[in-house]
């Protein structure tokens, strides 16, 4: 018996030792390239630390990651991450090795938009006119400390005079889990959209005078107990006024009940679950969002709403160079009374919209939207631009090309402001196809030709710039 303990303890120590060879130990980590970003905040970013232990059979996919978590800050324009073995028959190595070149920081950047809804709008509904164009400057700094802490300020005029500033730093404790960010606006337009008929934006401009204003502010804490989940809570005011020409005359429904004036505090709660590999443009993984928002707080009576908002995004890659995009984003009110025109925008703006649909907006106090996509990558590489662009963190420009076909369906729920638009109440739906340009991994257009259920069809172009 005893020869027979002491042949399995050979044997099982054998198996144990030959397993070690199957796993790599981090023993530690060198960066390299970072002169202003802190190493805590590159570190805090990272799913491996020393001391962990790696499957080799997973190693590259573990690398991969750290470069893609790295990139997703925003903070630089290449972030290489490597091993150097120093044992080769244990498998462990001393040095997980990060590379990176750290992007511009603090730049001016001139501002030329458009005030309307989306560039398809302007174009084809406006005549591409100038003065519905917005102009002036930002100054950005997107590590204001090295601490990826963000300081915003602009200065904005044309069809919408704006003047904002906003700073943002996300490590308060030693742990780096919580972080604060205030926020102060203010904006004044001397168009105006006052009413909704055929699902079109009705638009009423005085050039003597503003005839909105809008001033608000926040204060925003945020939570990451861990890397892939955020916990925000934002408080703020809203100030908004109204010339009297809409609220008595136009539409007294615009705040409620003829007002001119609305005001409140407003109380939001926003959870996040990203497990994405490239958040710009993800081909694998997913995200969830839950929006709890409560407009209206009891110290003024102008408002009083409570919403519930879910988004999810989830990305299958099918083959090396197919992957698919699926987006479930819906919106209910658990207060179910009648709300001011002005606080029951829909479907139609910003990200939320049924492609086809772009010349409309669906306004009400539900909806659904279901946004899905096939996409192929035919093109990836890096552009040197070398001494043509004398700023070097933008002398290296990674470009990707993707062809996509689209599929998305919509519903919106207006139980109070249906009347004289067809699209309320209605399933909405369009397929078509797309072509899908990024660059500097952050820098997306998109030009999608889309059919809609109403036999609508057109060439749409959409952009995600990143800033």
């Amino acid at each position: 018996m005893p020869k027979f303990i002491f042949a399995f303890f050979i044997m099982f120590t054998t198996i144990l030792c030959q397993g070690q060879k199957d796993f790599l130990i981090v023993d530690s980590i060198c960066i390299e390239g970072n002169k202003k970003t802190k190493n805590k905040v590159i570190l805090r970013e990272l799913n491996v630390k020393p001391g962990d232990t790696i499957w080799v059979g997973s190693l590259e996919k573990d690398l991969d990651q750290c470069s893609f978590n790295l990139m997703n800050t925003g903070l630089f324009s290449s972030a290489i991450v490597s091993v150097d073995s120093s044992n080769n028959d244990t498998l462990q190595f001393n040095l997980l090795r990060i590379n990176i070149r750290e992007m511009l920081y603090l730049y001016p950047v001139p501002i030329l938009e458009l005030g309307d809804r989306n560039f398809n709008v302007w174009w084809e509904e406006y005549n591409r006119r100038l003065d519905r164009l917005n102009y002036g400057i930002k100054l950005y700094h997107t590590n204001f400390t090295g601490q990826r802490d963000y300081l915003k300020i602009g200065a904005q005029f044309g069809y919408t005079n704006k003047y904002s500033a906003s700073y943002q730093f996300p490590y308060l404790n030693k742990k780096q889990t919580l972080g604060i960010k205030f926020d102060i606006n203010y904006n004044r337009n001397r168009e105006i959209q006052y009413n909704t008929i055929g699902n079109k934006q009705q638009f009423l401009k005085d050039d003597d005078q503003f005839l909105i204003r809008r001033l608000g502010t926040s204060l925003e804490f945020t939570l990451r107990p861990e890397y892939k989940t955020f916990h925000f809570l934002r408080i703020g005011y809203q100030n908004n006024q109204v010339a009297p020409i809409v609220s008595e005359d136009l539409n007294p429904e615009f705040f409620g009940d003829g007002k001119s004036l609305q005001q409140y505090l407003s109380l939001n709660y926003f959870l996040v679950y990203e497990d994405r590999n490239i958040q710009p443009y993800p081909t694998e993984g997913q995200r969830l969002e839950l929006e709890i928002s409560k407009l209206g707080l009891g110290v003024f009576d102008d408002l009083n709403t409570l919403w519930v908002t879910a988004n999810f995004f989830q990305y299958f890659p099918l083959r090396k160079k197919l992957s698919s995009e699926h987006i479930l984003r819906a919106r209910t009110a658990l207060i179910r009374t009648k709300q001011p025109y002005y606080n029951s925008q829909a479907l139609g703006f910003g990200s939320s919209f049924v492609r086809g649909y772009e010349f409309y907006v669906i306004d009400g106090i539900d909806f659904f939207l279901s946004r899905n996509a096939l996409r192929y990558r035919v093109f990836k590489n890096t552009i040197n631009w070398g001494n043509w662009i004398p700023i070097k963190s933008l002398q290296y420009m990674p470009t990707k090309l993707f062809v996509s076909l689209n599929a998305d369906a919509g519903y919106v729920n207006n139980p109070f402001y249906g009347e004289n638009n067809q699209l309320n109440n209605k399933v909405l739906g369009s397929a078509g196809l797309g072509i899908n340009l990024i660059i500097f991994y952050n820098k997306v257009f998109k030009l999608e030709y889309s059919l809609n259920a109403e036999g609508e069809h057109g060439w749409f172009l959409h952009t995600q710039l990143g800033i």
